[in-house]
């Protein structure tokens, strides 16, 4: 059994700021957790009131009384790997500098090249080839053209 939460006032502070302005959720629900501990709430309701498992604020504590706020920002896995190989970011790149092309067209021809790639969402394609130094921006009708059109759809209705 670990003895009672306490925080300083200082290291109060240091949590309320963490679990407002920190740009990670994970470490924001663990600032708040160890505030809520802090205040008197039990494991288990900080538990329940955060949706983690029980032995979770138990490990927020111990990091906490040996690392400090150190101990709470370490862990941070930053989501799931990248469902693309470099091989295939290395195609992808490949097929975008060869000739300007959309994203679309850039997923199509991979596809060609690699049928064993595991479907990826576009804005994840562009991201890895924006990481790369390439960027899509979405290609507009001219003025000019669009008058044309809206033209003669006039001409035809009549």
């Amino acid at each position: 059994m670990l003895p009672p939460f306490e925080l300083s006032e200082s290291e109060s502070i240091t949590l309320h700021e963490l679990a407002e302005y920190h740009p990670y959720p994970d470490y924001r629900r663990r600032a708040l957790g160890l505030l809520a501990l802090n205040k008197g709430h039990s494991f288990s309701t900080v538990a329940d009131i955060l949706g983690v498992t029980l032995p979770t604020p138990y490990n927020w504590v111990k990091a906490w009384r040996s690392l400090g706020l150190m101990g709470l920002l370490n862990g941070h896995q930053g989501g799931a790997p990248t469902k693309l190989t470099e091989e295939w970011l290395d195609t992808a790149e490949r097929i975008a500098r060869e000739s300007p092309c959309t994203l679309a067209e850039i997923e199509r021809r991979l596809r060609e090249i690699h049928p064993d790639a595991p479907p990826v969402h576009r804005d994840t394609l562009a991201r890895q080839l924006k990481k790369r130094g390439l960027s899509f921006t979405r290609t507009r009708l001219s003025l000019k053209k669009n008058a044309i059109q809206n033209t003669s759809r006039r001409h035809t209705s009549t």
